[in-house]
């Protein structure tokens, strides 16, 4: 079974190209051409790190895809979904190998049915997750793009599948590891109010969704109805 990693992107472009050597340099690299990368900030191909990494890809390289503006991390997440199916999504602030690879395989085999495997971070879970039944995930709705640009959008996943009677299924990821909002840490103090702003608008929507913060949801269906 070929593994497709795809990757969102913003502005860390240098820990996305960390991920991407991280991924095809090792003992047992992964085949470049099957890593799908989501350019939201438009700028990776003529960033300093991308050009130097482009050596270490001498026949063939990552699909970047720069869309027309930034999908947001639901809408980049469904993309990926829709047009690779079954996938690995990882931030471009993690850092793995073919190892966490083999983890995934190995619980889709044990647990067939699990629509989606997160990984065992207290806090971020979708940092690094299969969607192992695109299919069923998609049926379902898939990602809520309302949720944009980014925060609660995997609280309602698993809220969701939750209600479904599919919970999302957690499992441990060798030698996977996690930088915490590094384009938060990276970024001037007008993006830092605009991105709190965004997650309180966030926060309360999920609020209005659910008829309570995550953990403490009482809706069994959005909105109550």
């Amino acid at each position: 079974m070929t593994d497709v990693i795809c990757i969102p992107t913003l502005k860390r472009y240098d820990l996305l190209c960390r991920l991407c050597l991280a991924l095809t340099q090792g003992k047992d690299p992964v085949d470049s051409s099957n890593i799908i990368i989501i350019d939201n900030g438009g700028s990776l191909l003529e960033s300093l790190c991308w050009r130097q990494i482009s050596s270490f890809f001498t026949l063939k390289k990552p699909e970047v895809i720069i869309p027309s503006e930034n999908l947001g991390v639901a809408g980049s997440w469904n993309y990926f979904v829709k047009n690779f199916g079954r996938c690995v999504i990882a931030n471009d602030d993690v850092v793995f190998s073919r190892q966490v690879l083999q983890c995934f395989r190995w619980a889709s085999m044990a647990y067939p049915n699990t629509v989606i495997f997160e990984n065992d971070d207290p806090v971020g879970g979708f940092s690094t997750f299969l969607v192992n039944r695109p299919e069923l995930w998609l049926e379902m709705g898939g990602f809520d793009e309302l949720l944009n640009p980014a925060y609660f959008e995997d609280n309602d996943c698993r809220r969701r599948l939750l209600l479904a009677g599919n919970p999302s299924r957690t499992i441990p990821l060798t030698g996977w590891r996690h930088d915490n909002s590094s384009t938060l840490l990276a970024s001037d103090e007008s993006y830092k109010r605009m991105h709190w702003c965004l997650y309180k608008r966030n926060r309360a929507y999920y609020h209005l969704k659910w008829g309570g913060y995550p953990g403490h949801e009482i809706y069994q269906t959005p909105f109550g109805i």
